[in-house]
């Protein structure tokens, strides 16, 4: 059973993300840039982010998928949200690619990154519940478990902002 919800997410993943690139095709970029800038702006710019820029679209995302994952019963909009992260980074992938021409920033910091972003929140999501003999108990949290991947989640984004430090000089 457990293997069919890996399997579940496997196929979230990477049906989000082809739809993230199928999308970049439909609209033109006037309304590419006012996704992106909306989403996470640092993309629009070849200087090197600042740090607020860096944490609001972390913070949002881990504060989204905290409230709808620890929610009595809006559960299931969590892994939506996820959904949608993991069609942006697809959107914001081909963006990189095509406007700045830079397989360095996507290899060495984008794509990495958010990826593993994208598998924290999944994470973040599945340790918001506590289960019981094979049946998930609404309310009662293991915040054990959460504060070990909000941990887990510091550390990456603390070598993300090291890698930028390095990708952007």
């Amino acid at each position: 059973m457990r293997k069919m919800i890996y399997v579940q997410y496997a196929t979230m993943i990477v049906l989000s993300f082809i739809s993230g690139v199928a999308c970049y095709q439909l609209f033109d970029i006037q309304q590419i840039t006012q996704i992106i800038e909306l989403g996470d702006r640092r993309l629009l710019s070849v200087d090197k982010p600042t740090l607020i820029w860096s944490t609001v679209p972390f913070l949002a995302a881990i504060l989204t998928v905290l409230l709808f994952s620890t929610h009595k019963y809006l559960t299931m909009i969590a892994p939506i949200f996820i959904a949608i992260k993991v069609t942006f980074l697809g959107f914001s992938s081909v963006f990189l690619l095509v406007q700045h021409h830079s397989i360095k920033l996507y290899a060495l910091w984008w794509f990495p990154f958010q990826f593993l972003y994208c598998l924290l929140l999944i994470m973040l999501y599945k340790s918001g519940h506590k289960i019981s003999f094979g049946r998930t108990i609404r309310g009662a949290v293991p915040w054990k478990k959460v504060v070990a991947v909000l941990v887990l989640m510091i550390i990456v984004f603390t070598l993300e902002n090291f890698v930028i430090s390095y990708v952007f000089k």
